[in-house]
């Protein structure tokens, strides 16, 4: 028998209304503003690139769009993108890729002449990076979140639907960064070739340390903004600091990653390369993993409750299926072992099954149950009807 949770504290029902597109509302014209200004920045600032290497700047817009599609299908994959509608995503890529990335630039370079006035030029030779990058594009990055939820605030309702969010604005970020380095790199290459760079590139800064980028240091200091939104009954001072601590968080993993810490300890290899910048990653994506690992579980609970209180009924969310409802490693498992038992249309029909059960259970809570929801709950009972034929044939 399924417990009767429900948290009147946490949410108020109805929930999640809020569009993404809100012309009333100043953050929403601040945000567009920033991006389109961003993308005029972009498309300048790689417009040499196309003209001077025109094989490595098209070559490295195939590789780091897949790069990027792959982090996505992950996304869905974990049913994370069921978080929010998709212009949430595409606002939050925007906005790391273009509306911080305009900002960071510039204010690395300023930062970096300061400290060769103040410090020396020795001085930001080695430890350059280290003092401008973290202070700058983790705080422009998580603007970009603040912005997102000022805009939809009530679509914020779990620490994940912040995390995912966050996650979407650093990889935009590492990802023009990265084709920026990529461009770069070919214009000042010493071999006459426009294909080395990006793969020399993808090698070391999508696979070596895409893990533990920007898109880790962005979900880290989320979770402070979280925190500070779904505790409205702590005192500010202690919302504040939580948020604070998060972000000096991913500032030091970021501070960690760009000093160089370790350096002297290996050679210029490939091999002690690669050890080196797994052994710098590793706490940045530990601490990610436990914060996502947090967010799960709350937004589990958060599911759970609103399952229980919008969708009852047995025939549209078995006991099973709501016992994983906060479980997204659970539900993908699950989605395997049914293709491997029963064949990938029966793993097919199970993704989409689960999909559609999300997708009925936030739709309820957003609206409530009615005409809106009956495509869902038909969709759950139609896809349940092809999808249980299949099981018991093969048992």
């Amino acid at each position: 028998m399924r417990p009767p949770v429900f948290d009147q504290d946490r949410a108020q029902w109805p929930v999640g209304t809020d569009s993404f597109f809100q012309p009333g509302r100043a953050a929403f014209w601040l945000l567009a503003a920033l991006i389109v200004n961003g993308l005029f920045y972009t498309v300048q600032m790689f417009s040499m690139g196309f003209r001077v290497v025109p094989i490595t700047a098209f070559l490295g817009l195939l590789v780091w769009g897949a790069y990027t599609l792959l982090f996505v299908l992950a996304f869905r994959t974990l049913d994370l993108l069921e978080q929010h509608p998709p212009e949430a995503y595409v606002l939050a890529f925007a906005w790391g890729g273009m509306g911080a990335v305009y900002f960071a630039a510039p204010a690395n370079i300023a930062i970096q002449s300061l400290c060769a006035k103040l410090v020396s030029p020795e001085f930001v030779a080695v430890w350059g990076p280290a003092v401008a990058g973290p202070v700058t594009e983790e705080f422009l990055k998580l603007a970009g979140v603040v912005l997102l939820v000022l805009v939809a605030r009530n679509q914020f309702q779990t620490y994940l639907s912040v995390l995912i969010v966050g996650a979407m604005a650093g990889l935009g970020f590492q990802v023009v960064e990265n084709l920026s380095y990529t461009v770069n790199a070919s214009m000042h290459f010493p071999l006459e070739n426009q294909v080395y760079p990006v793969l020399l590139n993808l090698l070391t800064r999508g696979l070596l340390s895409g893990l533990w980028s920007h898109a880790a240091y962005t979900a880290i200091a989320s979770f402070g903004v979280a925190w500070f939104l779904l505790h409205p009954h702590r005192p500010m001072a202690v919302r504040i600091a939580c948020a604070l601590l998060c972000f000096m968080l991913a500032w030091a993993m970021h501070f960690i990653w760009n000093s160089p810490f370790l350096e002297d300890l290996f050679d210029g290899g490939y091999g002690e390369m690669a050890i080196m910048l797994v052994i710098k990653g590793l706490p940045a994506i530990i601490v990610a993993g436990l914060f996502w690992q947090v967010a799960a579980r709350e937004n589990g609970t958060y599911l759970h409750a609103l399952a229980a209180w919008f969708v009852p009924e047995r025939e549209l969310i078995r006991d099973d299926e709501w016992v994983r409802l906060g479980a997204p490693m659970q539900r993908y498992k699950l989605r395997r072992e049914t293709g491997w038992t029963y064949g990938w249309r029966a793993r097919r029909l199970k993704a989409r099954l689960q999909r559609e059960q999300l997708r009925l259970i936030r739709k309820a809570a957003t609206y409530g149950r009615g005409a809106q929801t009956l495509r869902h709950e038909v969709a759950v009972k139609r896809l349940r009807a092809e999808l249980d034929p299949l099981i018991e044939v093969r048992t």
